[in-house]
């Protein structure tokens, strides 16, 4: 009997497509987002059982080199899940303990630094600022170390959280004198070839250049992370072991899977690893553990997530792992709207009818406040949120919020943040509005604070604050 392998192979693809409708969906996203505003990146989706990747755009847009799956791009502060991970697999060893200060590691910790553990610094509840130097200052590590003992703190140990990447590098520093290896190193054999991740790392992998994406901001060719002011064996302190981990979508896929099981971590290591240590900020709803941020579902599951960037590259990791929903999502030329990217995929698969959409705007259509068509939604939403009151709040919400949005997060939660917000803006003066129909950027006078509001079909479906 002879067989039709061609017509095989498309009844298979077709039958794929079947399946998971969403895959359709995402990859019209991504398509109409490249063609629409060269979007450059590539993303992994993995729902119940089936995989898509793909990549758009250029990765090198001078050599006309595409952006595929396989391209090596910078992974930013997911580092800080590396990092998690070597301490915990440390302290499996018998070679530390989370709970040990760094006083046992540091001669001459000052007094108001004595009480802070490990744990403190993977929680970013120790009390340093987010940092204390440009991520390609030549620094050494006895410098790095007196740097950040000199720092005040902004809180004492255990109390507060704020996001430091000062804490997470000296966790690294704290591994090479347990290890006495370079950090890079230990990840690599520990952690990377365990899970299979030949093509992750600083320097190790030795990447052929044409085979890491140039960065971009705005049309401004930025170059390769890889090619700036970096040591021998990788990046100095200010940027070691919280960030600039090179890695591409399959990589960080093979590394989720790792996780699900025991062959990195054990079952009492990931405990740790996942644990709900701290708050992310009054009112946050999401919760700190070793590297990784914790967030409840309105479906009552959990999502384990983190993302990186420094606003050029920029990296998403969402793992709905009680939902076997996986996203990945990796571009060398960002834009702020796309922080929101890899939850639109995932939206796309956990919401039937959810049609993916980004708001990109363009801010020289500003207009002072009367001129836009969006006038009365802006202001109703800064006086519900300005009041305090969670009734109006909520009939605003009922009014204004679009579908899934209003579903993403629990209400207490949405009532936690909106509330906090508006705590911030009810004393300020709304000066500008930049409106499309995809969202609006609200502007305040004398004051830096911005809010990005998301739309879909004219109602509120993300809300996004920079300050």
């Amino acid at each position: 009997m002879k067989i039709n392998f061609l017509a095989l192979l498309l009844l298979f693809c077709f039958h794929l497509s079947g399946q998971n409708p969403a895959f359709d969906k995402i990859d019209r996203f991504l398509s109409e987002l490249n063609q629409q505003h060269n979007f450059s990146g590539s993303v992994l989706v993995a729902w119940k059982g089936q995989v898509f990747k793909k990549g758009y755009g250029l990765s090198d847009r001078e050599a006309k080199t595409a952006f595929t799956p396989q391209t090596i791009s910078c992974v930013g502060s997911v580092t800080k899940q590396f990092t998690g991970a070597a301490i915990l697999k440390l302290e499996m060893m018998g070679k530390l303990k989370v709970e040990d200060p760094i006083s046992k590691y540091f001669p001459n910790v000052p007094a108001d630094k004595q009480g802070i553990t490990l744990h403190h610094l993977l929680t970013h509840s120790a009390g340093f600022p987010g940092a204390i130097g440009d991520d390609y200052t030549s620094i050494s590590t006895k410098e790095f170390v007196k740097l950040a003992m000199n720092q005040p703190l902004l809180f004492i140990p255990g109390k507060a959280y704020e996001y430091s990447n000062v804490g997470f590098s000296l966790l690294g520093i704290i591994l090479e004198q347990v290890t006495k290896e370079p950090y890079e190193a230990f990840l690599n054999k520990q952690l990377f070839k365990p899970a299979g991740m030949t093509q992750t790392g600083y320097v190790l992998p030795d990447w052929k250049s044409a085979n890491v994406a140039t960065g971009y901001r705005g049309e401004r060719n930025w170059g390769k992370i890889n090619e700036k002011n970096w040591a021998s064996d990788g990046p100095y302190w200010h940027l070691r072991a919280n960030g600039g981990i090179l890695s591409n979508v399959e990589e960080l896929y093979k590394w989720h899977q790792a996780l699900l099981g025991e062959k990195i971590l054990s079952k009492e290591a990931k405990a740790k690893y996942y644990g709900r240590h701290i708050e992310e900020g009054e009112g946050a709803g999401s919760y700190y553990g070793y590297g990784w941020a914790i967030f409840p579902t309105p479906r009552q599951t959990t999502l384990i997530a983190h993302n990186g960037g420094n606003g050029i590259y920029f990296c998403d990791f969402l793992r709905y792992v009680d939902e076997d929903l996986t996203v990945i999502f990796l571009t060398n030329a960002t834009k702020r709207e796309y922080q929101e990217l890899a939850t639109q995929c995932a939206r796309a698969c956990i919401l039937p009818d959810f049609v993916p959409a980004l708001n990109i705007k363009d801010p020289s259509k500003a207009v002072p406040v009367g001129q836009s068509q969006y006038d009365d939604l802006a202001k109703s939403f800064l006086l519900a949120i300005g009041s305090g009151d969670e009734t109006a709040i909520k009939a605003m919400m009922d009014s204004h919020f679009a579908p899934g949005f209003k579903e993403d997060f629990p209400m207490d939660q949405h009532l936690k943040v909106l509330t906090k917000l508006g705590g911030n803006v009810k004393k300020l003066e709304l000066a500008t509005i930049n409106a499309t129909e995809q969202g609006l950027t609200l502007q305040f006078t004398d004051s830096p604070l911005t809010i990005e509001v998301e739309l879909n079909g004219g109602k509120i479906a993300g809300i996004m604050v920079e300050n």
